[in-house]
């Protein structure tokens, strides 16, 4: 494993650390989000930016620990949809440098 990760797996840690961070404060956003995962990270990105996969969410319950591996592929081996999604005009480093759009989002004290 190298010491940084792939900007993809950047960019998608960034987007999850944001949508989990929204659903922890926001219960009725985390109701959205499992029920509808695209439209969950529709509202916290402002888009879906993969509309094509299929995206689950998984609510841990007390005493469970979830592991995540993503999927064995090279940076070099993109899927054609996130190929086009990242010459497409769709921008995750906008996202990964400015954060996602909280316009009702209250300041933390």
């Amino acid at each position: 494993m190298s010491a940084e990760p792939f900007p993809m797996r950047k960019a998608r840690d960034h987007a999850v650390a944001s949508i989990i961070e929204r659903a922890e404060a926001d219960p009725e956003f985390r109701a959205v989000l499992l029920a509808n995962p695209h439209e969950g990270v529709k509202r916290t990105l402002g888009i879906d930016p993969i509309p094509g996969f299929k995206i689950n969410v998984i609510e841990e319950k007390p005493g469970e620990v979830t592991i995540v591996l993503p999927a064995a592929v090279e940076e070099s081996e993109l899927s054609d949809e996130l190929l086009d999604l990242a010459s497409g005009g769709t921008s995750f480093s906008a996202f990964v440098l400015y954060g996602p759009p909280y316009p009702d989002k209250k300041p933390k004290r």
